[in-house]
């Protein structure tokens, strides 16, 4: 080697000997980790944690940045309100008021139809406030027993909104469960409907409507069950109901009467009669009487027969057993 560049070499390698390489810079202290937030109604937040310092400079690595503070727990949820107690309860109400003389407010129309032969009713026949006036063999108008009816209602039927005109023969029968609603006599022939059928369940119902002009009864009762007879009008009639005093088969039969305005007139007997030999029962309330009062029979009880001989009376007025009802529930308008 040549002198020159051997001295060269061994200035190089004093100089590194003397320098060195620059040592790796000792890392910066984790920062302390954030205080977390004190416990509140919405928790605040802890604080940051420091920053670590940085390295010497030296070519060392940046120290590790601090720990971010833990976040503070949410405040405890507040206490749900009790609840309202319910509104108290209603008190019952009173009793219906007595019947009042609207109920015998009656209806009119200008359309009739003729009616020669029965018509029979299933389900519900509206006959839309017409006329139905008997002609033909409906049309005798007279007292005649065992006439046909003008309708004839099979079990479960209902007829409404009907005027039966003059004649209307033996107006309306029933087979079993049916209801007339809204129906009104305008002269009742031989009865303005008769309840049939055999079974002791049945119940026929006469619901609004009224009835005038019969001399002798309004509604003849001659199968077995229940008639319920209400918001009705019955004017001129020699009975409003009556249980059937001498028919072949007899039953125990019962009759309800509930706000019913009541227009005697000079043939009146009875409002109702029944049978007490065969355990039949009548109810009355809400009843107005447009007379003087005690000037009719609420309640004649009769013994009943199956000869079809006339049966006999045998008392009236409320007993409590057949003929129940109490003065208050009988009104007198002179």
């Amino acid at each position: 080697m040549r002198p020159r560049l051997l001295s060269l070499c061994l200035l190089a390698i004093g100089a590194l000997i003397l320098y060195g390489c620059g040592g790796d810079g000792a890392g910066g202290s984790t920062g302390t980790a954030g205080t977390g937030g004190s416990t509140g109604d919405a928790g605040a937040s802890g604080n940051a944690g420091t920053s670590g310092n940085a390295g010497t400079s030296g070519g060392g690595t940046s120290g590790n940045a601090g720990t971010t503070g833990a976040a503070g727990r949410g405040g405890a949820t507040g206490t749900a309100g009790a609840t309202g107690r319910g509104g108290t309860t209603g008190s019952t109400g009173t009793g219906g008021t007595p019947a009042t003389s609207s109920l015998c407010t009656w209806p009119t129309t200008s359309t009739n139809v003729m009616v020669n032969a029965t018509i029979t009713i299933t389900g519900v026949y509206d006959g839309t406030m017409r006329r139905f006036v008997g002609t033909g063999p409906l049309g005798s108008g007279g007292q005649n027993e065992n006439q046909d009816p003008i309708f004839h209602l099979v079990e479960g039927a209902t007829l409404q909104n009907v005027i039966l005109g003059n004649p209307a023969a033996d107006g309306v029968h029933c087979d079993g469960n049916c209801t007339l609603k809204n129906v009104w006599w305008e002269d009742v022939g031989e009865d303005a409907a008769t309840l049939k059928g055999t079974s002791t369940s049945q119940v026929m119902t006469i619901d609004g409507g009224g009835a005038q002009k019969a001399s002798d009864k309004i509604f003849q009762h001659n199968g077995p069950g229940t008639m319920i007879i209400r918001n009705f009008c019955a004017q001129d009639f020699g009975k409003l109901y009556r249980s059937c005093g001498n028919c072949t088969t007899q039953y125990a039969r019962h009759v309800q009467l509930q706000n019913v305005m009541v227009v005697p007139g000079s043939s009146t007997s009875a409002l109702v009669g029944v049978n007490s030999n065969y355990n039949d029962t009548a109810t009355f309330g809400s009843i107005l009487v447009k007379a003087a009062t005690n000037s009719i029979t609420i309640c004649q009880r009769y013994t009943g027969n199956n000869t079809g001989a006339e049966p006999p009376k045998n008392g009236a007025g409320a007993d409590g057993t057949v003929c129940m009802y109490s003065a208050s529930d009988i009104s007198w308008m002179p």
